[in-house]
C-alpha cells in the first residue's frame, strides 16, 4: 500500500518573481503561484505596493480583478477545480516611486472557514538609471552629529545623513549607554523606530528622495560624548555597515556642529549574531509551545515569543538564509501550518529580513 502524502498547506505563495528593483518608467510582468489545495467557494488574494507602482492584470486565473490606491485585488466567489493558481500583474514605476514594502495576503475557505494568511513581505527598491548610478559612485556616505546643551543633565541630539541612495534600506542604530529618558523630535519619515537595551534605532525601508535626512531626540540623564552608533545601508550594489564614532567629549557641551565624518567604502565584517528562524504560527489566544506542537503533530523546537496582543510561534534556527528558506519550504510541504515564512534576529530582538540579508552579507532567495 502506498503511504499517504501530507497534505501541503493552503493559501502559500510557492513562487514569485517580484524584482529586488524597478527603474522608474519602467513595466515588468510579475507572476505568483498559490496553492489552493483543499480550499472550496470564496477567496481573495491582496497585493498591497509601495505608493507610485500601478499594476494592471496579465493572468487574473478567473477572478474578479481590481486595482486602487496601490492595492491589487483578485477576488473568486468559487475558486477553480485546480490545485494551483497561477496569477501574474504587470507593474510600473512612476517618477514618484522611493522604494518600499510589498506585502500580500491571501483570503480561503477550508473546511467551512475563513482563513486569513499574510505573507512575508517582499522590499521593492529604485533603481537608478545608468547616468544616475554613474554619477552616485563619487559619492560618500556621511554622518554629522550636533549636541545642543539645555541643562547641566540633559539636551538635544541631531544626526544628519548624507550620501545614501534613496530607495535602498537605511538603517541608523544609535547606542545611547545609561540614560534617564529619551524623546523623538524627527524621525525623517522613518518605517520603523524603536527603543531596546539602551539603544534608538530607526530604519527607512526605502531611503527617501534628497541629499540627506535628519533625525533629532532629548535625552535626559545621558552621556553625550560617549554616544555611538552605526549605520547599515546599500550602496552601488554593496551592502554597507559603518561605525559613527561619538562626538569628541569637549564638543558635547556646544552647539557648534562638529565636522562630517566620511567612511571608507571597506565593509565591516559580517556579525556572528544573526539568525534566521521560521515564524509558523500566530495568534491572539494564549497557547502553549508544547500545545502548538501537539495540534500541528510537530516533534520539532517550538519558542514562543510575545508581541503586544499577539503569541508567536518560531521553529529553527539558521545562520545561511538559504538553509532557513529550505526549512520553510519543507514545512509547507510537510505540515499544516498556516503559511510558515522566514523571520530574522539579532541579538535576540526581531528585525527584518531584508536587514539581516543586509548585514550578513547574504543574497535573498524566493
Amino acid at each position: 500500500m502506498l503511504a499517504s502524502m501530507p497534505m501541503k498547506n493552503a493559501g502559500i505563495v510557492q513562487e514569485h518573481d517580484l524584482p529586488t528593483d524597478i527603474e522608474a518608467n519602467e513595466k515588468l510582468v510579475v507572476t505568483w503561484s498559490l496553492d489552493i489545495y483543499d480550499c472550496e467557494g470564496f477567496a481573495r488574494f491582496q497585493v498591497q505596493f509601495p505608493a507610485g507602482i500601478t499594476a494592471k492584470p496579465v493572468e487574473s486565473a478567473k477572478s474578479s480583478f481590481s486595482f486602487e490606491n496601490g492595492k491589487a485585488k483578485f477576488i473568486w466567489m468559487e475558486l477553480p477545480p485546480q490545485n494551483t493558481l497561477d496569477v501574474s500583474l504587470e507593474i510600473s514605476a512612476n517618477q514618484d516611486f522611493e522604494g518600499g514594502s510589498v506585502t500580500q495576503w491571501f483570503s480561503f475557505i477550508r473546511d467551512g472557514r475563513r482563513k486569513d494568511v499574510e505573507f512575508e513581505p517582499h522590499h521593492l527598491a529604485r533603481r537608478e538609471s545608468a547616468v544616475a548610478s554613474s554619477d552616485a559612485t563619487s559619492t560618500e556616505l556621511k554622518v554629522q552629529r550636533n549636541w545642543t546643551a539645555t541643562t547641566k543633565r540633559s539636551g538635544t541630539m541631531a544626526v544628519t545623513v548624507s550620501g545614501y541612495e534613496s530607495g535602498q534600506f537605511l538603517k541608523l542604530t544609535e547606542l545611547l549607554g545609561p540614560h534617564d529618558a529619551i524623546s523623538i523630535l524627527e524621525d525623517s519619515d522613518c518605517d520603523i523606530r524603536d527603543a531596546y537595551d539602551e539603544q534608538l534605532v530607526f530604519i527607512w525601508q526605502a531611503a527617501p528622495q534628497g541629499t540627506e535626512l535628519k533625525v533629532e531626540y532629548t535625552l535626559r540623564g545621558g552621556t553625550p560624548s560617549s554616544i555611538s552608533g552605526r549605520v547599515s545601508t546599500i550602496q552601488n550594489n554593496t551592502a554597507l555597515e559603518r561605525s559613527v564614532a561619538a562626538i569628541a567629549p569637549s564638543d558635547a557641551s556646544t552647539s557648534a556642529p562638529p565636522e562630517p565624518t566620511a567612511f571608507r567604502p571597506e565593509p565591516k565584517p559580517a556579525e556572528e549574531n544573526v539568525a534566521f528562524r521560521i515564524q509558523i504560527l500566530a495568534t491572539h489566544s494564549a497557547v502553549s509551545s508544547d500545545a502548538v506542537k501537539r495540534i500541528y503533530a510537530y516533534p520539532g523546537e517550538v519558542r514562543h515569543e510575545r508581541h503586544t496582543e499577539w503569541h508567536k510561534f518560531t521553529t529553527g534556527n539558521h545562520t545561511a538564509y538559504k538553509s532557513a528558506r529550505d526549512n520553510r519550504v519543507d514545512l509547507n510541504t510537510n505540515h499544516t501550518f498556516p503559511g510558515p515564512f522566514v523571520t530574522a534576529y539579532r541579538n535576540g530582538q526581531r528585525i527584518t529580513v531584508q536587514e539581516a540579508l543586509l548585514i550578513t552579507k547574504q543574497n535573498w532567495i524566493p
